[in-house]
């Protein structure tokens, strides 16, 4: 089987002397500099068949060029971390660590290679792997929000990386004009898919690792010229004045916005703001396993679509499937289910998986939701849904029942019928919640706790982080996470 392959470099949408990447200090690298530098890239990454590179940096130009040549060698990319366990379990033939790093590695079998990438030097296996055994279409093994530091990750194909991001150039009109900054990371599927559209584009991206709210990343971004700006819930929600006022001095026109849920009140707020300057807000919702993004909102449809998360991007279908009913659950309720370009090959703990091909045809997101006029309207997660006094209930109905902007909230429940309520805002406030989740539920007072803490924690991905609420529910050190 023949290995296949993708060239984000090269191609009839990226004229050689057109910009592609701007980096910090007003240097820029047209298509012919970026072609240049992954070509010496694919030097120091050659090998005798397929390779498993695993990438350990994010948002620096040594990660990027090992990215871009990785995938024009037909080589299979992880983006996981460069930890014992990851390296035990999947025995990459190169690791390209983080600027800076890559102490230990010969104690776990690599050596230096006789080249450096950007400046980073690029480790090989010592030890000689089996010949073969990957599959000729795996192009990157991706962490899920919920697995980041462990071995499990997504198996996602060269075809469908190719076809998603090609849709989803089409649902947004990405065209070559345009420049996106790198507010998010490119290990995780959000941040790769803008970094994957804008360069399929022929366009160009402003590659920072900067916070999305720093003012540093937004001198970067308003010096490049930057035109579009992709974020997750948490870092809209904190855009305050010096915010807006920074985004009057830029040329964005598009703001897009996926990983989580983003609230009614902040929607609108945002739809507004881009209204005002002449430009677009998309709400998208997407999976690591469909690549990245399943469905996008396109701004015509707001206000009147308000809650939805839009309809299938080009060549996707979404259904509803059945599922046991909850007493809470909106007309139409049931699992979503994806069937499209991106959706995964399968998932993979170790280097024995990377031999399977495709497994997956109709992809269960594990969300809940209904469909009106093909529009998507998520509801939540199906392992959300709990018991609590023998009545199913879902977790994620009772948050957004109480939502506040401005006074963040998360609901888990224990093993005892007991619903904690975890609030990080105005402890009388969440004292209101707490009384209406028990009205709300039918059950005394005393079976909705609350929990003060000081920030909910979130999962890279910036969805709140359940398991490490879950994990200290029993425990009084809460609200002491990172």
């Amino acid at each position: 089987m023949a290995l296949a392959m993708l060239d984000l470099v090269t191609h009839e949408e990226a004229p050689p002397r057109s910009p592609a990447v701007h980096l910090a200090g007003a240097r820029t690298l047209t298509y012919a500099d970026l072609t240049g530098l992954v070509g010496g890239a694919e030097r120091s990454l050659r090998h005798d068949g397929k390779a498993l590179v695993l990438c350990a940096g994010d948002r620096d130009l040594p990660t990027l060029l090992v990215y871009l040549a990785a995938l024009r060698l037909g080589h299979t990319v992880a983006f996981l971390p460069a930890t014992a366990e990851v390296l035990s379990a999947y025995q990459p033939e190169f690791v390209v660590p983080a600027p800076g790093a890559g102490e230990g590695l010969a104690d776990l079998g690599y050596r230096p290679g006789e080249h450096s990438i950007g400046g980073t030097q690029v480790f090989r296996r010592r030890a000689a792997g089996p010949a073969d055994d990957i599959f000729a279409h795996t192009a990157l093994l991706l962490a899920t929000s919920g697995t980041t530091g462990s071995p499990k990750a997504v198996r996602l194909s060269y075809d469908g990386l190719a076809d998603n991001t090609a849709a989803v150039i089409r649902a947004l009109g990405i065209t070559s004009a345009e420049r996106a900054p790198t507010t998010l990371p490119i290990t995780h599927a959000y941040g790769l898919s803008v970094l994957n559209t804008h360069l399929l584009a022929g366009a160009s991206i402003v590659l920072s690792d900067r916070s999305p709210l720093s003012l540093a990343m937004w001198d970067h971004l308003t010096r490049a010229g930057a035109t579009s700006f992709s974020a997750v819930p948490t870092t809209y929600a904190a855009f305050g004045p010096a915010h807006v006022n920074l985004l009057g001095r830029t040329e964005i026109r598009t703001m897009t916005q996926s990983g989580a849920r983003l609230g009614d009140e902040l929607t609108m707020r945002l739809a507004r703001m881009m209204e005002h300057r002449r430009g677009r807000f998309f709400a998208m919702y997407g999976q690591t396993e469909a690549v990245s993004r399943i469905s996008c909102l396109d701004p015509a449809d707001l206000p009147g679509r308000l809650g939805s998360v839009g309809v299938a991007v080009p060549g996707g279908t979404i259904t509803i499937g059945p599922v046991r009913p909850h007493d809470r659950a909106a007309p139409g309720e049931g699992a979503v289910h994806y069937r499209g370009p991106g959706v995964m090959l399968g998932y993979a703990t170790g280097r024995a998986d990377l031999r399977r091909g495709a497994e997956v045809d109709l992809l269960d997101t594990g969300d809940l939701g209904y469909l009106r006029d093909g529009y998507l309207y998520l509801t939540g997660r199906t392992k959300r849904i709990v018991k609590v006094l023998g009545v199913r209930t879902s977790l994620d109905d009772l948050e957004r029942m109480v939502e506040r902007p401005d006074h963040p909230s998360a609901v888990i429940c224990g093993d005892d019928d007991v619903v904690y309520l975890f609030g990080a805002g105005d402890a009388a406030v969440h004292e209101q919640q707490r009384r209406q989740l028990a009205e709300a539920l039918g059950v005394p007072s005393r079976h909705v706790v609350l929990r003060p803490v000081d920030h909910l924690p979130r999962t890279p991905g910036g969805k709140v982080d359940y398991r490490t609420l879950a994990a200290v529910v029993d425990t009084r050190e809460v609200g002491q996470w990172n």
